[in-house]
């Protein structure tokens, strides 16, 4: 076997870098490390769960000084007073941002009578708080959505930006309650 497995080697040379073939070497040392690791006859791994997180953990605490988070104020530290009048600053009181500042968010709530609710929400990039633009409801036994919804929605969440009267929440599903509790 090692005689072929070197005929092998010289007839077919491994071509790759040697920073890609290192770095193969180190994750085969590294799933060779885990102690829950097997693999069944037919190709199937398995591992705990619990000592991957934990080996993730310790990896994500060892490197944690080469990652900067790009929220983070680069200089000074805010303080858990700061955090607080943030968090009580009215939702009208919050300054009209531009179109581009914005994330838009799709939810779904399925209600008791079958129906289904869509929710277009908007995540502002400044705050990370959400507003509602508009939701549809979606009645029946339909198997997609209308052609419809994604035009309407379009001009819909464009009317929504323009009127600045989007009413922020902490969370989706604040807005989402909230939305509802007008109707």
């Amino acid at each position: 076997m090692v005689i072929l497995k070197r005929l092998a080697a010289w007839l077919f040379p491994d071509r790759r870098p040697e920073l890609e073939k290192e770095r193969e070497w180190e994750f085969i040392r590294a799933a060779n490390s885990l102690k829950t690791l097997s693999v069944t006859d037919r190709g199937g791994v398995s591992i705990d769960p619990e000592e991957l997180r934990e080996q993730i953990i310790a990896s994500r605490e060892q490197l944690k000084h080469f990652v900067h988070k790009s929220g983070a104020p680069s200089g000074s530290l805010q303080t858990a007073g700061d955090v607080q009048v943030e968090q009580e600053v009215s939702a009208a009181a919050e300054a009209p941002v531009s179109a581009m500042d914005y994330i838009e968010v799709v939810a779904w709530r399925r209600l008791v009578s079958g129906a289904a609710v869509r929710y277009v929400c908007l995540q502002s990039m400044n705050t990370g708080r959400f507003a509602v633009a508009t939701a549809s409801m979606l009645s029946g036994g339909t198997d997609s959505l209308p052609p419809w919804v994604d035009g309407n929605t379009n001009r819909l969440v464009a009317t929504a930006l323009q009127s600045n009267e989007l009413i922020w929440f902490d969370s989706v599903s604040e807005a989402m309650n909230a939305w509802d509790a007008e109707l």
